[in-house]
């Protein structure tokens, strides 16, 4: 059996977050009328923190060290082409 590799693992660790936060606010904040989107059920609640945790994860990511080589490499051909 292969292990996922770290990448997976750490992208889960805000989806359940955010789940499990979305979750709770949804079963203890339930609104009186049940029309609110977000605490109207525990499960509606768990779906919109589970997206917010994705989407933390995947804005608050950091450029890796070889897409920054890439990056200053691609920087000096460019000026390498304007020294021309």
């Amino acid at each position: 059996m292969r292990l996922p590799n770290s990448f997976v693992i750490y992208s889960y660790v805000p989806i359940v977050i955010g789940a499990l936060l979305g979750a709770a606010l949804g079963y203890f904040g339930q609104c009186s009328s049940g029309t609110c989107p977000l605490t109207s059920t525990w499960w509606r609640g768990a779906i919109y923190g589970a997206v917010l945790g994705a989407l933390f994860f995947f804005s608050s990511r950091g450029t890796s060290a070889k897409s920054q080589k890439r990056i200053s490499q691609r920087e000096k051909d460019q000026s390498a082409l304007l020294e021309r």
